[in-house]
């Protein structure tokens, strides 16, 4: 093998690589939007789900890949609210949604105090009395 060829595979080498990371993120694509709708929908309450700690939660869109009624609607159900995405969806940087939990201390700081006091109006004529003990 002469020298020429030597430097021939290594002017070869950066595109080569490439051509492995634009397939394994291909593959990784594929595998994460593997499964029908409910599976995605489970997925997405299973991830909302173990924020349960936390006041937001960040999800990759590409994680769930689901309509945004849609992903609306698990939010709902699992006590949390959509304020939107961030990041551009770009190959090297995927797009995530800020999911807020609905009435915790940074759903308040987003609305503002007068959606504070509505929430504990609503808390307080749905019937729920404290008692003491």
């Amino acid at each position: 093998m002469s020298i020429g060829w030597i430097l021939v595979a290594v002017a070869l080498m950066p595109l080569v690589l490439w051509l492995v990371v634009i397939a394994v993120m291909a593959a990784r694509r594929w595998w994460r939007r593997r499964g029908d709708e409910k599976t995605r929908r489970l997925r997405l309450a299973r991830i909302l789900g173990r924020g349960g700690r936390g006041d937001v939660v960040v999800v990759p869109t590409t994680d769930v890949d689901l309509p945004e009624h849609t992903v609306i609607e698990v939010a709902a159900g699992a006590g949390y609210r959509l304020v939107g995405y961030e990041r551009a969806d770009t190959l090297l940087r995927r797009r995530v949604g800020v999911f807020v939990r609905v009435g915790g201390p940074v759903d308040a700081v987003i609305r503002g105090p007068r959606a504070a006091r509505t929430r504990v109006d609503s808390v307080g004529s749905a019937g729920r009395v404290s008692v003491s003990r």
